[in-house]
């Protein structure tokens, strides 16, 4: 079947509505031939007789009464959907993608700061640590980790480095006298094995180790959590030493609830990173949210910090 024309459908929905070519060509700004030349074309299109063409009078023939209730309420539901589009790509509102334990050790403690400065933006955050799709998912922005980045992350902004090292409690330490690697054989160690990082859940120990050449130290026989946060959190309470990601356990360090026993930290390149669809990028909300990202990330460490807040002028990123 040929494409049919959506000018063609206006017309007949508009000739429909009037029963009336001469009314039609009047709201169309076209003549009444035009009008007539178009229907005609239609017809011959679908192969279909839509009007029934009296002397002075049209009636709809009954396909064409029929097509005229289809078209019309297709017609209302375009119009309604891209009058939703135009308001949510105006609005304050952003559905924010971001892995759950990022959320939880991170992004949570620091929202009191972003609704102080934006108090107008509003978010609606999904934690999920899958692979997403901006638009499948209705996504407008994320903050996903350079293993996620994939053909659908479109426009990606590094926000700060992913390096990992070993934390543990105060009290955990002390009480170990925890001073060389090597000591990691007596102790237990909390691993983070989620799935999706790495082929072996104990790969990101196993390459620490290597690079302290530490002996005798088998991570696959500590506890393991499907999540760093629920690693991170069994250190706190002392039930062992986890492998802390930066952004995870650096506020935990700077309050005295970690400790870095070691200072050798492993660092694969790895990082943290905010990405939203080319069309997204010029939005308000999405400027604000991002600057506000990049200020953020720069104050909690600045060494490990990929953008800083200088850097987004030349990005062309200037929230109101």
């Amino acid at each position: 079947m040929k494409i049919i024309p959506l000018y063609g459908l206006e017309t007949f929905a508009i000739a429909a509505r009037h029963l009336s070519f001469t009314k039609a060509a009047q709201e169309l700004s076209l003549t009444q031939g035009a009008v007539s030349q178009q229907i005609r074309q239609l017809e011959e299109r679908l192969g279909l007789t839509l009007f029934i063409r009296h002397h002075r009078r049209l009636e709809l023939s009954v396909a064409g009464a029929r097509l005229a209730v289809q078209v019309n309420h297709s017609f209302t539901e375009i119009s309604t959907l891209i009058s939703d589009l135009k308001e949510e790509e105006s609005s304050n509102i952003l559905t924010i993608s971001v892995m759950p334990s990022f959320a939880t050790k991170w992004l949570i403690p620091r929202l009191g700061s972003l609704q102080e400065k934006y108090p107008d933006l509003q978010l609606r955050i999904q934690a999920d640590d899958r692979e997403m799709n901006f638009q499948r998912d209705r996504i407008d922005v994320a903050i996903i980790h350079s293993y996620m980045l994939g053909r659908n992350n479109g426009y990606v902004v590094p926000l700060m480095k992913d390096k990992v090292f070993p934390v543990c409690s105060p009290a955990f330490a002390n009480d170990r006298m925890l001073q060389s690697p090597n000591q990691l054989a007596s102790v237990p160690l909390l691993n983070d094995d989620s799935e999706w990082r790495f082929s072996s859940p104990y790969a990101e120990w196993d390459k620490w180790l290597q690079l302290v050449k530490a002996q005798g130290v088998k991570p696959s026989r500590g506890i393991s959590f499907n999540r760093g946060d629920l690693a991170v959190q069994a250190a706190i309470a002392g039930q062992g030493v986890a492998l802390g990601r930066t952004p995870l356990v650096m506020d935990d360090i700077q309050q005295g609830r970690l400790v870095q026993p070691f200072p050798e930290s492993l660092d694969e390149g790895n990082a943290y990173l905010f990405s939203c669809p080319e069309v997204q990028r010029q939005r308000e909300a999405v400027q604000q949210l991002l600057a506000w990202l990049v200020e953020e990330c720069f104050a909690y460490s600045s060494l490990d910090c990929l953008t800083t807040p200088d850097d987004l002028i030349k990005l062309g990123i200037t929230p109101e």
